[in-house]
């Protein structure tokens, strides 16, 4: 049997360069998998940063709403003092909002938040253009209380006996036949009828003094 000198060598070249190819492709292989990973995962947290923040101005901005809402339900009317610090305060809200989302949102991410907000501060507006005058209260108003009247008309004046009376008939009933007759210190209904000057009849009634003058 016949040995090539320089054979074992020659073939143990070959087997090295395989070798080291092979593990530079798989050291390649697992960098370009892990950035793909990183990338990823980045992305993912990037995400969900902007979900959050999302989420928190939308919590903000119920807030509002809901103090629109209580504000609406209180029995006191907003001042133009309390509409323009309201005013203030969603304005700085805003601000910081749009200042801690710094270039994470677009501002067509924005557009429809900033409409919501745009309608509560035209609400307010509205709210405090509606503020009533106040109410004056009127004091020291003297109380007048109706004159009464007698529940009876005067008719005419009778003479009897050389006496002069009043007659009276109940008052409404023009054609009633039912007539009464007065002399001077007697009473009908609770008015006294005090004298007769000529054709006036003068009563009292609770210190009213009535004058009628008979036809």
């Amino acid at each position: 049997m016949t040995t090539i000198p320089g054979s074992p060598r020659r073939s143990r070249v070959p087997l090295l360069r395989v070798a080291t190819i092979t593990w530079v492709l798989l050291i390649s292989t697992g960098v370009v998998v892990n950035h793909v990973a990183l990338s990823n995962l980045a992305t993912a947290a990037g995400g969900s940063a902007q979900s959050t923040q999302v989420a928190a101005l939308e919590a903000r901005l119920a807030e509002l709403g809901q103090q629109l809402e209580a504000q609406r339900q209180q029995p006191a009317t907003l001042t133009t003092t309390q509409f323009e610090t309201e005013r203030q305060a969603i304005e700085q809200r805003a601000s910081r909002i749009e200042q801690a989302l710094g270039e994470r949102l677009t501002v067509d991410s924005l557009a429809p938040l900033h409409s919501r907000i745009e309608q509560l501060e035209a609400r307010l507006a509205k709210a405090a253009q509606v503020v009533p005058a106040p109410i004056r209260t009127r004091k020291n108003q003297a109380f007048r209380p109706k004159a009464a009247v007698p529940p009876f008309k005067v008719v005419g004046l009778e003479m009897r006996g050389g006496e002069r009376f009043l007659s009276i008939q109940p008052a409404g009933g023009a054609s009633s036949p039912l007539t009464g007759v007065l002399r001077p210190g007697e009473s009908e209904a609770g008015w006294r009828l005090e004298t007769i000057e000529d054709r006036t009849a003068v009563f009292q009634n609770n210190g009213q003094v009535l004058r009628v003058v008979a036809p």
